[in-house]
């Protein structure tokens, strides 16, 4: 946690100061026996004794650390959330503004949800272009294979499939659907920049990264956020592609 000067803590002390007096009009009094004053000070109080002992503070103590710390980062900058009429918001930037990762996060979710509206509403859920299913054999053995292709979810999400991708089959069955559904993988975790000159540079680290990309599943049926791209029966005993079936189309 960062040392805040004097002139910082002020600016924190009237910004939650100001929050409160919006939460709870009532509270009128901002003098220092006001029980709400009270609990402000003795956050300060709480917040500056832990700095002098962050060296001892465990994993999960600096994790709520950091979310106590976005909190009142929050109440520092504007508190009127509420006079933004409803639809998509967008990050309005200007020379001298304090960013942080909820502003990030904003402006990546206002270019994500538009783009999934977009999607759902002129497209539909389907498949775009590619993703053929086929089976393999291997002796008694068989497998589906799904060629690389882009469909889109109910949701608008936008699921590639970059390599061919195999899913075994059971030994036996009945029926059974080929689903692709989106999905989100973590990775490339960097190390954090360490505020505290004690502390170990790599105790901690964040997850840089989220790639974009599929899972594939057999299932005797769909939900929602599944694109079926196949059918495959089990009779007299092998699998076999159901020629009936035809996987959902995009509109064009």
């Amino acid at each position: 946690m960062r040392t805040l000067s004097k002139e910082q803590w002020q600016s924190l002390a009237s910004a939650m100061a100001r929050e409160m007096t919006r939460v709870v009009p009532d509270w009128t009094t901002h003098n220092t026996h006001d029980p709400g004053i009270t609990v402000l000070e003795l956050l300060a109080y709480a917040l500056t004794d832990l700095q002098y002992r962050s060296s001892a503070i465990n994993a999960n103590g600096r994790a709520l650390a950091r979310h106590v710390a976005q909190l009142a980062d929050s109440l520092v900058g504007l508190t009127a959330t509420d006079d933004c009429p409803p639809g998509p918001q967008r990050v309005n930037y200007f020379t001298g503004q304090l960013l942080s990762v909820a502003d990030f996060t904003a402006e990546q979710d206002y270019i994500r949800h538009k783009t999934q509206r977009r999607n759902r509403v002129l497209y539909g859920a389907g498949v775009v272009t590619g993703l053929n299913v086929t089976l393999e054999r291997t002796g008694s053995n068989a497998q589906v294979v799904i060629a690389p292709g882009l469909a889109l979810n109910a949701r608008g999400d936008e699921i590639e499939v970059s390599v061919p991708a195999t899913l075994p089959l059971p030994a036996q069955g009945k029926v059974l659907l080929v689903l692709l559904h989106y999905a989100e993988q973590p990775c490339r975790p960097i190390p954090v920049l360490a505020t505290d000159p004690q502390a170990d540079p790599q105790a901690e680290v964040h997850i840089s990264r989220i790639t974009e990309t599929f899972s594939a599943t057999l299932a005797p049926s769909a939900d929602d956020t599944a694109i079926a791209l196949a059918r495959v029966t089990f009779s007299r005993g092998r699998w076999a592609l159901d020629r009936k079936f035809k996987a959902a189309k995009v509109r064009v």
